[in-house]
């Protein structure tokens, strides 16, 4: 082959356009393809001046962004793993490397250096290399949640196979579908208002596909700012709402549990409602301000025309009746003997069962993945508690609530307890937050004086603000799963949101619990 042969086929190989211009010179553009995304002019110029390099598999190595994010991680964690040999000398080996894996699994899941699913795995497989009994470190990706996650998934499929949600939209959402600005704020407060009754997580499964069926009939399919903000509401007014009753999540009985099992302490249904619902409703606006400054979203109108004229067929009918049954379930769970996965899968198989949904439907258009995600971060919270890393993680945080007690009075403890909850609870799931922290939060407020209602509704209310990332609750898990908001969307509406909540939750803490724990008792 000639010298000219082998540089065209070199420029080939790189896929550039070799243009002549009219004054005489050449100029060398790289056309936009899939394998030159990413890559620096300097990048581009080294395959250029040596054509050989493109094929040295170390070389392609190198340039391939997947294996950058995973000598980063790997670079981070280690320095990190290096100084707990050194400075955390009351954690125990394992404790180290089940605490350096917990933070390698949070990176990988943050810089979505794998797809989440896969990393996920990653968690079951990595426990066991590090010496965990296999059945322990899979065991939580077949919990009772993530059962309850799936079943809901399908009851949700069903409702939208079946056209039922058509009938919801129009009872529902259906007046509020005038404007984006109006079908954002309807879709806020729908969810706090049926999520404070039923599970957070089986609202947004089934709210998620009847605000997706609204906007595929309007042009906010076309707006992805738009489609960010309707699919974030979803996941963010769930949690708000959750937090209001002490059914609207796991989170809130495991609080209401230790604190009567350790300390012998009981707080009514109504009690809870008193001190938590004003949250919910003033944080309300607060989504929705976020939501709209946060994607520029400007307010217009939107023409939806809503279906007229159709009845009800058998197939909605059966939808809609398991779905009630569900709910019914649900509400009633405490009495059944069921557990709420239990409750959800009972309603998923009759949606088969009943020939709403086809296998087919489920098996090639639910999220599997989604349940992969909250079980990996079960079995890393399990991991943290059984090698004493949460008790290490937890004893620091004791320490700097005794040491901020001497500055900022209880306020600073308050503020400590609540800031760590909700980092916890945006890297792993609420449930498993709560049942770290709670029996330390509840010890500190103890050693403080504090009212351990008060420290064990603040804990359970703080797990809720996991707005940041997408695998911190349930919900996030699945509005995450229909493709339209990314990590950096969670991170970029999260953070103000959470910094907003905080607020409130100290200014009811301060100002509201003192009064109203005389009328509610506590």
């Amino acid at each position: 082959m000639s010298k000219d042969e082998d540089f065209q086929d070199m420029l080939d190989n790189l896929d550039i356009v070799v243009e002549s211009m009219e004054d005489g010179h050449t100029v060398i553009t790289p056309r936009v393809h899939h394998e030159n995304r990413g890559k620096t002019l300097l990048e581009l110029q080294k395959e250029l001046l040596d054509p050989d390099a493109r094929q040295h598999a170390l070389y392609r190595l190198y340039i391939n962004p997947t294996f950058r994010k995973l000598v980063a991680g790997f670079v981070i964690v280690s320095i990190i793993h290096t100084l707990l040999f050194f400075f955390a000398t009351t954690l125990s080996t394992p404790g180290r490397n089940v605490f350096s894996l917990f933070l390698l699994i949070i990176y990988l899941w943050v810089s979505e250096t794998f797809p989440l699913p896969v990393t996920a795995l990653m968690a079951g497989v990595a426990l066991v290399l590090l010496g965990e009994d296999r059945d322990l470190a899979f065991a939580s990706y077949a919990a009772d949640s993530v059962f309850m996650i799936l079943g809901s998934l399908i009851i949700a499929q069903g409702i939208t196979k079946s056209g039922a949600e058509n009938l919801i939209i129009r009872r529902l959402l259906g007046p509020f579908t005038g404007s984006n600005y109006a079908l954002i704020l309807g879709i806020i407060v729908i969810c706090s208002f049926m999520a404070a009754i039923i599970p957070d997580h089986s609202v947004a499964a089934i709210m998620l596909p009847l605000v997706l069926t609204v906007a595929d009939k309007t042009d906010i399919k076309e707006k992805n700012n738009e489609m960010i903000a309707l699919v974030l509401a979803v996941a963010f007014s769930c949690s708000i709402a959750g937090l209001a009753t002490p059914s609207g999540g796991a989170r809130n009985v495991i609080a209401m549990g230790f604190l009567e099992e350790i300390y012998d302490i009981r707080i009514s249904y109504v009690q809870w409602v008193i001190l938590a619902a004003p949250i919910t409703i003033a944080l309300i606006p607060a989504v929705f301000l976020t939501l709209v400054i946060v994607n520029k979203v400007s307010y217009r109108r939107i023409d939806y025309i809503q279906e007229t004229g159709k009845s009800i067929d058998d197939r909605q009918i059966l939808a809609l009746s398991i779905l009630v049954l569900t709910f019914g379930l649900f509400l009633t769970s405490g009495f059944n003997g069921l557990t709420l996965g239990t409750c959800a899968m009972i309603g998923g198989i009759m949606m088969h069962a009943t020939g709403v949904l086809e296998w087919e439907d489920s098996r090639q258009r639910l999220r599997w993945g989604v349940m992969f995600i909250y079980g990996a971060a079960l079995t890393m919270g399990k991991a943290m508690v059984n090698h004493g890393a949460a008790d290490w993680l937890a004893g620091g945080l004791y320490q700097m609530a005794d040491y901020g007690s001497e500055f900022g009075g209880d306020l600073s403890i308050i503020l400590i307890i609540i800031v760590v909850t909700v980092l916890l609870t945006n890297v792993m799931s609420d449930g498993a937050a709560a049942a770290i922290l709670v029996p330390i939060t509840l010890a500190v407020g103890a050693a403080a004086d504090f009212n351990l209602a008060f420290i064990a509704i603040i804990t359970a209310i703080s797990t809720a603000f996991a707005f940041m990332t997408s695998f911190g609750t349930p919900p996030n898990l699945i509005v995450q799963a229909s493709g339209i908001p990314t990590s950096n969307d969670f991170l970029r509406n999260g953070v103000p949101l959470v910094i907003i909540a905080i607020l409130f939750l100290v200014l009811a803490q301060t100002y509201y619990w003192e009064m109203a724990s005389d009328v509610a008792g506590i």
